[in-house]
């Protein structure tokens, strides 16, 4: 990685793995994630020590993406020929080039808001060229003890574009942005996902799901204040608004599940008050066990997922956290032993997903199973900056 001294540290850290590349006994916790979550927990250290700063981080991970390029069994894993066969998702969708410009800025400007003081400054400003702050709630604990690596939190604001008459509901995502949101997410993972009935499938014959626990939880406990808000919103408007639920990271996971309790806990009158109601994620971890549980009977609402080319978080689930701590580990390790096969998805980002991919200038289509064989292991490739910048570049 970078330099000799950066290299040695960091493989130095890793020396509870054992051969197999896997964290020894004694330093194993009861939680599934723990493997992963220390054998990450070496880079934060080092990261925040200075030892070894974001070109080391990203150097050892596009290493081993390299090494697996070079592995017969695990090659096609890193292998992205298949974006050359996408469909184009822009065909048949320029209605929404403006709403998805829109949800990524939203998504990423609530980053900004997340004290009252941010929140009063930021209304004092008046509306930006591209939209008004209408409310907004900071920061709060949902869950989680203090030295929870990642804390389930409630930040959400409401914003209106005056230009399309649309509002955006946007969460943000985890307490931190850049790599460490990468980190978050990969380390908030809930063994335990939630087998929930509370949303109605039955029109779609899918039945139960299980959804992942901690967005589920958020989710619950915002929507009491997320409901009012939005209508009290749409009820002071000449025309009806379009509604969108948005958010980048873990915040796409909540807005989805918010999205979805506007659904089945508002009347078909409150609906009544919206043109569309639409919910668009960027970066969004995986959330469900089906592929896109879709509640709307409003034909013309939409559940769209982007995500950028190699982001690694719309995979971020127990099983691929458990190989990626094993896979790098052995790879940091030197060890001389073959690395797992890359494991079956269980949980899925929710809604239609559309893969952004700046270089060759795709916004292409991805089956719902379409990451199962796929290993994105770009850091960088998740940060809001780029949805904002990449959204901004290809959908014109």
């Amino acid at each position: 990685m970078g330099n000799s001294s950066s290299r040695s540290a960091s493989l130095s850290a890793t020396q509870s793995l054992g051969v197999s590349g896997k964290l020894s006994a004694s330093t194993q916790s009861g939680r599934a994630s723990q493997n992963f979550a220390a054998v990450v927990g070496v880079f934060v250290r080092a990261y925040e020590n200075g030892t070894i700063g974001v070109p080391e981080i990203k150097s050892a991970i596009e290493a081993l993406a390299e090494d697996l390029d070079r592995d017969p069994k695990l090659k096609e894993v890193v292998n992205f020929d298949f974006i050359a066969k996408l469909k184009d998702w822009k065909e048949g969708n320029k209605p929404m080039f403006t709403h998805v410009r829109l949800a990524c800025y939203c998504a990423k400007e609530v980053y900004s808001l997340q004290t009252k003081q941010a929140i009063d400054e930021r209304k004092k400003q008046g509306p930006s060229p591209q939209t008004k702050l209408i409310a907004a709630e900071p920061v709060g604990l949902v869950g989680g003890g203090e030295a929870s690596y990642m804390k389930n939190t409630k930040n959400w604001a409401l914003f209106k574009d005056d230009k399309t008459n649309s509002l955006y509901f946007t969460v943000r995502g985890t307490s931190t942005t850049g790599i460490a949101t990468v980190i978050d997410n990969l380390t908030n993972l809930d063994a335990d996902a939630k087998l929930t009935t509370i949303f109605d499938t039955a029109t779609e014959k899918q039945g139960q799901f299980k959804a992942h626990r901690g967005f589920l939880a958020v989710a619950e406990s915002m929507f009491p204040t997320t409901k009012p808000t939005i209508l009290n919103a749409a009820k002071g408007l000449s025309q009806k608004p379009t509604l969108v639920f948005c958010g980048h990271s873990a915040g796409g996971g909540t807005a989805f599940f918010l999205y979805h309790y506007f659904q089945i806990k508002t009347t078909q009158a409150e609906q009544d008050l919206f043109k569309d109601i639409h919910c668009i994620t960027f970066g969004s971890a995986a959330v469900a066990s089906i592929p896109n549980p879709v509640h709307s009977k409003r034909t013309e609402d939409r559940i769209l997922s982007f995500i950028n080319l190699n982001d690694p978080v719309p995979r971020a689930e127990i099983p691929y956290a458990e190989w990626l701590a094993e896979t790098l580990g052995r790879f940091l390790a030197k060890k001389k032993v073959p690395y797992s096969a890359l494991p079956k998805q269980t949980l899925y980002p929710g809604g239609e997903l559309v893969l952004l991919g700046e270089g060759k200038e795709v916004v292409g289509k991805l089956d719902s199973t379409a990451l199962s064989g796929r290993a994105f292991l770009d850091l960088g490739a998740h940060d809001s900056s780029e949805y904002k910048r990449i959204v901004t570049e290809l959908l014109q």
